[in-house]
């Protein structure tokens, strides 16, 4: 390998920081290639007119991130930005990004990851945005300066992650989505049937005599978008008109109340239940997208002087751990959690190990409608 010359700014006010940065920068963008020999210190200190002692700290700062390696004798050398110059399973790095860490059906997840990380001796970073997409977005980028192997990505509602997903595809970073997905960016993906798991809630409630079953949608995204789906056909498959009136969208308006959470939580529930209890035809049954937004639906049930199952028989999504603690425990349709979080590190090992890059993988796993009180039938 020969070192040649490297296409870098000249600036006599660089420090090793500065240098440092647009080193990396360099690397990240492609202008310097994967094994392409960088200009010595003596070179580099001639070019930014810094000291040899500032580029000897840029550059062991390079090496140390293995964005650089060494070879005696031979000189300081470029390497692969994705994985890094080990290449090793036993030492990679990978992200958990998410929303929010501390909610419940996330934190499941991640239980299905850590586990495979503890028994794959690799290194766990979770990225939680506390909600803010902004910082979320940054999250996924963090990813492209520091020299993460992967990540497993759960994005934020509607398309507020694309342009940083966009980032990771076009460098080649091994990423995998969870719970939703982007049907324009052919991503891996581990998802669960939400289709069918949306059908056999609204089925359970039509066997049970509904007709007028109304559906709290949330905010937009792929997963969501597949529970109106589901929804709709078994309405069809029942005979019964769809009534736009009973289906319930978070506004931009009622979205800002709960500030950047990826998902309407119980207040979502509990105003989206209030619109449908004005309605001169109110419906007797409820779909709710989430356990969550089932609580606040059956909150504002409750406040109306009516009662869950009697007036309104409730169905959320989810199963979280407190869905069977309820004073009226809630019929809900289950998402195997842990084995999703365990599905994606499975899928995002092969993609760093170089085994899987030409295809993608798009796991969908099955759901499990878990009948209880708030439907009116635990049978």
């Amino acid at each position: 390998m020969k070192c040649g010359e490297m296409t870098l700014n000249k600036n006599i006010s660089y420090v090793y920081s500065e240098l440092e940065k647009d080193l990396e920068s360099q690397i990240l963008d492609g202008v310097l290639k994967a094994d392409e020999c960088i200009l010595s210190e003596n070179e580099l200190s001639q070019k930014y007119g810094v000291s040899r002692r500032s580029s000897r700290k840029a550059i062991s700062n390079l090496v140390e991130r293995k964005l650089l390696y060494r070879l005696a004798g031979k000189g300081t050398f470029v390497s692969d930005a994705r994985v890094g110059f080990s290449g090793s399973l036993n030492q990679s790095t990978i992200s958990f990004i998410v929303p929010d860490i501390d909610d419940i059906f996330i934190s499941e997840i991640c239980k299905g990851i850590q586990s495979r990380v503890n028994a794959s001796n690799c290194n766990l970073i979770i990225q939680s945005s506390n909600g803010s997409i902004e910082k979320e977005n940054a999250n996924i980028e963090f990813s492209l300066r520091h020299n993460i192997n992967g990540a497993i990505i759960f994005p934020n509602r509607g398309r507020a992650n694309i342009d940083a997903i966009f980032k990771l595809k076009e460098h080649g970073i091994p990423f995998v989505l969870i719970d939703r997905y982007f049907r324009d960016i052919d991503t891996d993906y581990v998802i669960v049937d939400n289709k069918k798991g949306a059908f056999d809630a609204t089925m359970h409630l039509i066997n049970l005599g509904h007709k007028d079953i109304a559906h709290l949608y949330g905010t937009e995204g792929s997963a969501n978008d597949d529970r109106l789906e589901g929804y709709r056909n078994a309405l069809a498959t029942a005979g019964i008109v769809y009534n736009p009136e009973f289906v319930k969208k978070i506004t931009q308006d009622l979205s800002s109340d709960f500030g950047d959470r990826f998902e309407p939580d119980k207040q979502g529930g509990y105003e989206g239940m209030k619109e449908l209890l004005s309605l001169k035809k109110r419906p007797t049954a409820l779909f709710a997208g989430n356990d969550y937004q089932a609580i606040g639906a059956m909150q504002a049930v409750k406040q109306a002087d009516l009662s869950v199952p009697e007036d309104v028989a409730v169905v959320g999504f989810d199963d979280l751990k407190f869905s069977s603690l309820l004073e009226t425990p809630l019929t809900t349709v289950r998402q195997p959690k842990s084995e999703i979080g365990a599905k994606a590190f499975k899928i995002l090992l092969t993609k760093i190990d170089g085994q899987s890059s030409e295809t993608f993988s798009h796991i969908v796993l099955e759901t499990e409608l878990v009948v209880r009180k708030s439907c009116g039938s635990d049978k």
